[in-house]
């Protein structure tokens, strides 16, 4: 009788960790949005980096670094208010881009939308941007490709790298007019 109850017992444990595992607070994500606008190679535009929440629900951001590689020509943070932004080349290429909260913290259910002018590549592709979100006890590094579930990995990861498509010129999506754009709507799950 007392193997059945631990088995029991180490079967209910297992049940609640995994409860616990999807009920304890979402890990926010780092999104990209180009909001209707192609990322053209070798052309410029402005994509918005969007960090849906903090990372807990008592620790508010206070600082997203966001990294891109040698293919992305150059990038620019625009200004967001209560935050300043810097920029620096890498020795092997890309760039890393850090905004700092100087304002009052950002509650926890509150996005943040960072705007940056990019340069894009030059050869259309997929092109990832590994991003950092920093709190005052924790923080969170997306930097996870996306792959299909196998025994030990779930899909989607828990911390997925933010990617956009760069497209060629010829396949561009025509922009559509501010009167028909509507609202940027995303399946994001938590």
């Amino acid at each position: 009788m007392k193997r059945i109850s631990v088995a029991v017992t180490g079967s209910v444990l297992g049940a609640l960790l995994v409860v616990c595992t999807v009920a304890s607070p979402a890990s926010a994500h780092g999104i990209i949005d180009l909001k209707g606008v192609s990322a053209v190679a070798g052309k410029s535009s402005v994509m918005t980096l969007e960090i849906q929440h903090g990372c807990l629900p008592s620790e508010p951001t206070l600082q997203v670094e966001a990294f891109v590689g040698a293919p992305w020509r150059a990038v620019k943070p625009q200004a967001v208010a209560g935050w300043t932004s810097s920029v620096t080349k890498q020795s092997k290429g890309g760039w890393h881009i850090t905004w700092k909260n100087q304002g009052v913290p950002i509650p926890f259910g509150t996005a943040t939308f960072f705007p940056i002018s990019v340069d894009w590549p030059t050869t259309p592709g997929t092109y990832g941007m590994s991003v950092m979100q920093l709190c005052p006890g924790s923080s969170y590094y997306w930097n996870d490709k996306y792959a299909p579930a196998t025994a030990n990995v779930p899909s989607p990861p828990l911390t997925p790298r933010p990617e956009v498509l760069v497209v060629a010129s010829k396949d561009a999506a025509a922009p559509k007019s501010k009167a028909t754009v509507a609202p940027s709507t995303s399946a994001h799950m938590h």
